[in-house]
């Protein structure tokens, strides 16, 4: 009894001080973690804000090492420029050859920041013809200023300019040169920003002979000029002219409070479903189920502590992959306990049937892992954005699953395996007992396979149809503009959204704009939320939209909630990214299960992977869910999972080919297998199932739209693992009674 205490006072004694670091951070000199708060930093679809892609409009000639060394100018003075406009904790990232992110939490207004960001800041103060007088390259530094201007004295923004020598000898012979002209009409100097005239004050006679020969020339802003645009102006001439225009392919911005209701549902929804999963282990397994609660703590203490320590973006997805990574941590322990329990049932004792259970569970943990993380190296090869951050959570989470859940529980379980009172009911067996015969009855699935390809081919006909349609122009998903590409607007109005206020929102638009939305639908749990579809428009266009809805409802009352924006092209680069992606991991999966199996198993395999996302597919058609980026991330956990659930029952497939020496018929193995894993497969899919649950019931429009058909996925994953697998597998083998496996 003693050595039980003393292993779970250490357990315990770790989880503390995880906790302890997680919460408050420490230093220990070569190495320092900060608390949770400061170390994780949140996404925008959590705090709010916009991420912005600019893709670069480079002219024809350039090298590629002009291009690399352009395109870090433009990352440089990017930042600059967010810096010199307040944005200090923004990130500006290089996508590929020519593209630039930009992410910018807590930005009041995404269309401001996008136009300021991309101009290229050319700056010239040009003559009547013309011609440049000075350039930005003969400016030294800027400042923003509030003085008086002019000769009634009146107080507005200004931009004091610093020239450097040679353009202040530049600007002396220009402003000469204008002032020294005949016709009064002409004696002016424009000052052009991107070929845009910001003002053009007057050059006085006075200075036909001398010329303004100062160092500190201004730029007068005008009236109505508010201190962010003198700010603005004097930050970007101060950085700099961009290299070469940008052009922006993707905006996305969330409002505040749409992030803080995403973060609080998130993480509400994952602190009940972790807690209904451990009351579930311990119901069913007891003992073995407190101890694998405790080891899910320190999974979650030492997830909390990595995340923090390496700093990562925690995003919607990625709190959705953090839950499903808890599910299947889970996994492992329901794996290796049903396993104990065979063995009790058998009649080992406690200690031989513990040392054989994790044994021979070990093989199915690491060969379901293994596979699970092929799926989250692809979605890391190829994601971006919030799908890169749900892809680093998934591999973390695989990794110290395997961790936690294989050495904690074993070691406690063979301490309390000393324990002289051994109760089989404490350890998950009924108090009548169970008789060994149980092991070795078997439910006929491979006799029931005709009645599985139906329901399978009805379960997965509404995908196919509609994909098989969408080359002939009829498309019946819901795609969004990650994928068609558009603009989607939506604001909370203060008031329900009636068919009345939808058409005077589109009247409005179209009067905007000069273009009619194809869509305006009411959204969001209230019914408060106008929800624009539209065609691709430029930033003045989607910022009049904004404008002209604070015209009709009341400024005081309007709020932007989401702002997307998505290029046709960057909507085709992601169709490509998607079906790349799944390609590449089924292939990798398929090679992977060749190796440790066998060619048919592996085939077997991979059109189970292929079932189970025609039927998140069809979940897609028929819920009108909308099919976005986040899809790339739904289907390759549908795979990870879907896979790890079918490695169990093919892992046992083999088990007990082997104890018979391949000469039982296969199709008997196979039914006995699937039998002898159902608890397990059931087990697993409740313990997955349970946040995600929580998550569609708890959760933002944006949470529910990745929950749905992730549940829908976690239970077709269990239904083709145990109907589809193995008596495909029996069936791709042939007339052969006995098969050979690795």
């Amino acid at each position: 009894m003693k050595k039980c205490i003393l292993s779970i006072g250490i357990v315990v004694l770790i989880i503390a001080l995880l906790l302890f670091g997680v919460f408050f951070g420490f230093n220990l000199g070569f190495i320092n973690i900060e608390p949770l708060q400061d170390g994780i930093s949140l996404g925008l679809d959590l705090v709010g804000g916009s991420e912005i892609t600019y893709e670069a409009v480079v002219p024809e000639g350039i090298s590629d090492s002009e291009l690399k060394q352009s395109m870090e100018a433009v990352q440089t003075m990017l930042r600059q420029r967010l810096n010199s406009m307040g944005y200090t904790e923004a990130s500006v990232v290089l996508s590929g050859d020519r593209g630039v992110n930009v992410s910018i939490p807590n930005v009041s207004n995404p269309e401001q920041a996008l136009q300021m960001l991309g101009s290229t800041a050319i700056i010239e103060f040009r003559d009547y013809t013309g011609k440049a007088i000075i350039t930005g390259e003969d400016i030294e530094s800027a400042t923003a200023a509030y003085m008086p201007t002019g000769d009634a004295g009146v107080y507005e923004y200004i931009v004091s300019l610093k020239l450097t020598p040679e353009g202040q000898a530049k600007f002396r012979d220009g402003t000469r040169n204008v002032a020294s002209l005949s016709d009064e009409d002409k004696r002016w100097v424009s000052i052009v920003l991107d070929e845009e005239v910001i003002s053009s004050p007057m050059v006085s006679a006075e200075y036909a002979s001398t010329g303004i020969d100062t160092d500190s020339p201004i730029i007068q802003l005008g009236d109505g000029t508010d201190v962010e645009y003198a700010t603005y102006l004097a930050g970007i001439i101060n950085s700099g002219s961009l290299p070469f225009k940008l052009q922006d392919t993707k905006l996305q911005a969330v409002g505040a409070s749409l992030g803080e209701r995403s973060l609080e549902t998130g993480i509400t929804a994952g602190i009940i479903g972790i807690i209904l999963v451990m009351i579930f282990m311990i119901v069913v397994y007891r003992i073995p189920g407190v101890i694998a609660d405790l080891a899910l703590v320190l999974y979650i203490a030492l997830f909390l502590l990595v995340m923090s320590a390496m700093r990562l973006n925690l995003s919607l997805p990625g709190i959705a992959g953090i839950i499903l990574t808890i599910g299947m941590a889970v996994d492992a322990n329901v794996v290796i306990y049903e396993r104990i329990r065979e063995e009790l049932i058998s009649g080992k004792t406690l200690r031989s049937a513990v040392d054989a259970g994790f044994k021979r569970a070990i093989t199915a943990i690491l060969d379901s892992n293994i596979t699970t993380m092929i799926a989250g190296f692809v979605l890391l090869w190829k994601g971006t954005g919030t799908i890169l951050g749900f892809a680093k959570t998934l591999l973390i989470g695989v990794v110290l699953s395997m961790i936690c859940m294989l050495i904690v529980p074993r070691a406690i379980l063979r301490s309390f395996a000393g324990l002289r009172k051994y109760k089989p009911f404490m350890y998950g067996l009924p108090r009548k007992g169970v008789s060994p015969e149980t092991l070795n009855r078997r439910i006929g699935f491979v006799s029931k396979g005709k009645i599985v390809a139906i329901i399978s081919i009805l379960l997965c006909i509404t995908a196919v149809v509609s994909l098989i349609l969408l080359p002939f122009g009829v498309n019946l998903f819901n795609l969004d503009i990650d994928f068609a590409g558009g603009v989607v607007l939506e604001y909370d109005i203060g008031q329900t959204v009636t068919s009345d206020i939808s058409a005077q929102v589109s009247d409005m638009v179209a009067d905007k704009t000069g273009v009619r939305p194809s869509a305006v639908v009411r959204a969001g749990d209230k019914g408060t939320i106008v929800n624009i579809r539209i065609q691709e428009l430029t930033t003045e266009q989607r910022d009049s939209i904004g404008t002209g809805l604070m015209e009709l409802y009341g400024a005081d009352r309007v709020r932007m909630e989401s702002s997307n924006f998505v290029s046709a092209s960057v909507g085709r680069d992601i169709t490509k990214a998607a079906f790349i992606t799944s390609i590449v991991a089924a292939v990798l999966i398929l090679v992977y299960i060749t190796v440790r199996f066998e060619i048919r198993s592996g085939l077997a395999a991979v059109i189970c992977l292929l079932h189970d996302l025609m039927v998140m597919l069809s979940c897609y058609v028929i819920f009108r869910i909308q099919l976005n980026m986040n899809f790339i991330a739904a289907a390759l956990t549908i795979i990870g999972y879907s896979i790890n659930a079918t490695i169990v029952v093919f892992d046992r497939i083999r088990e007990n080919v082997k104890r018979t020496g391949g000469h039982e018929d296969f199709a008997a193995v196979v039914d006995r297998s699937i039998t002898q894993t159902l608890r397990r497969s059931l087990g697993t899919t409740v313990t997955t199932m349970l946040p995600i649950i929580f998550l569609l019931i708890l959760g933002v429009d944006s949470l529910r739209n990745f929950a749905l058909p992730i549940m829908v996925g976690v239970i077709s994953g269990c239904y083709s693992s145990v109907c589809v697998a193995g008596p495909l597998w029996n069936l791709l083998k042939g007339k052969k009674n006995a098969v050979k496996v690795r």
